[in-house]
């Protein structure tokens, strides 16, 4: 064999093993950093995963927990990574909005193996495949326990939460997880658009937030209960809200005192006399809970009771004259000081579209309403299913300022609503305000509506 034909043997052998070995080397895995390149990779596996479940909340991705790399004629990427359910409706909000959304109460975490093939130099990214399982026990819990710990710890920097000791601080945090789970009740079975979360009521148990309630039909008197008001033959608009009208004071707020009854009754006169005099004033919830002596103050009241006890008492201060001190107090009440007075009061119709008639023309209206799910409310249309929001349990007065439809023009349905001003801070809720079902009598709204009368 000539020198030239060996050499020429040789390099057809020495390609041959290049080419054997490159082939071999492209069915190789190998462990990659977690680069942002493989994190970006990551969060395109997590919206695949995202796209794929049924679940009516976006997945957020938490970590990557491994990454490697095959190359083939382009890169395969087998990613493990761990995502959970967000608070965020997909719905309402983008899967990237969602990232930056708080993790649905109680939900655990998954971990996925996700396999995602690239070619960067054709801009070419898929996913191939994916699985999905819940994370071993153990590890759950700790993730879960971590979780939440995270979750309170933020709610505790953002509501300025001071505990004596840590003791208080621990069993504040028990009272906390266990709520989680309500929120993921009340997420779970929500028919409307609400949203429930960790608000400023999130680490008080089931007692404990009574103190911010105060409606008590028990303290109902026969000779207290209002005629009932006639209603209108009036044609009413699809929506009206009387804040646009300056007849609604700011959103008050009532502190841990059962006085939800006083803001009830004082928001409903504040309206009326706006309505009748032309001047919007905010009027005294401390003159009746000190002064009415039919109502039992921070312990709870009724609004029908409140008019009778405005009348016998001549009238309402200022707020600015009788300042809300969130306890019960010795009645300094000044006839010659008070600034809007009643003549008398009504009972409105259960029928929610006369109620509506009578706010269009008349004004806002005092109601009872069951608060189960008020504690954690976040925004959107509040429609509890009845066995978690009873209509015969009402436990917190507030006030009906108007009434909208939200439209869905893609299902060509509607979502009919009321707009209740509360009272417990512009912090809590929309601005303060709660949007509910309107319709069905949702949380009992329609059992106990009145209004003053000033003539």
């Amino acid at each position: 064999m000539s020198v030239n034909t060996q050499a020429s043997a040789m390099k057809v052998y020495l390609l041959f093993l290049a080419l054997f070995s490159t082939v071999l080397a492209s069915g190789e895995w190998s462990k990659v950093p977690t680069s942002d390149n493989v994190q970006r990779l990551a969060l395109f596996g997590a919206k695949r995963i995202n796209l794929a479940t049924n679940s009516i909340y976006h997945h957020k991705l938490i970590h990557v927990l491994g990454a490697e790399r095959q190359l083939v004629a382009g890169y395969n990427y087998k990613l493990n990574i761990s995502i959970v359910e967000t608070e965020c409706k997909k719905r309402q909000y983008s899967f990237e909005q969602a990232q930056k959304c708080s993790p649905l109460a109680s939900k655990t975490l998954k971990v996925c193996t996700v396999v995602i093939y690239e070619r960067p130099w054709l801009n070419e990214t898929s996913v191939t495949s994916f699985t999905c399982s819940q994370t071993a026990q153990n590890v759950e819990r700790r993730n879960l326990d971590s979780m939440h710990r995270r979750l309170f710890n933020k709610f505790v920097k953002k509501y300025r939460k001071n505990y004596s000791n840590d003791y208080e601080k621990e069993k504040r945090f028990r009272i906390f997880n266990s709520n989680l789970k309500k929120i993921k009740e009340l997420n779970s079975n929500e028919q409307g658009t609400a949203t429930y979360g960790v608000t400023k009521f999130a680490d008080l148990n089931e007692n404990e937030f009574r103190k911010y309630l105060g409606f008590r039909p028990d303290l109902a008197r026969a000779d207290s209960v209002p005629p009932p008001a006639e209603i209108p033959s009036l044609d009413i608009p699809k929506s009206f809200d009387w804040r646009h009208y300056n007849v609604v004071t700011e959103v008050k707020n009532q502190q841990q005192c059962g006085s939800c009854w006083a803001f009830s009754t004082t928001g409903n006169v504040e309206g009326q006399w706006a309505i009748k005099k032309k001047k919007l004033v905010s009027l005294s919830e401390q003159e009746l809970v000190d002064c009415d002596k039919v109502d039992q103050g921070c312990d709870g009241g009724l609004p029908s009771n409140a008019y009778k006890e405005i009348i016998r008492l001549g009238g309402l201060e200022t707020e600015k004259e009788y300042p809300y001190e969130a306890d019960d107090e010795k009645c300094h009440f000044n006839k010659s000081e008070a600034r809007a007075y009643i003549n008398g009061s009504v009972s409105i119709s259960q029928n929610e579209t006369e109620m509506a008639i009578w706010l269009v023309k008349h004004g806002p209206i005092s109601i009872g309403i069951n608060a189960n799910a008020m504690q954690f409310y976040y925004g959107g249309i509040s429609h509890p299913w009845k066995f978690l929001c009873s209509p015969d349990n009402l436990d917190h007065g507030v006030l009906i300022v108007g009434y909208g439809v939200h439209t869905y023009p893609l299902f060509k349905t509607t979502l009919p609503f009321w707009i209740i001003k509360n009272s417990w801070g512009a912090d809590w809720g929309e601005q303060g305000y709660y949007r509910v079902y309107r319709g069905d009598g949702t949380c009992g709204l329609n059992k106990m509506a009145t209004s003053s009368v000033i003539d």
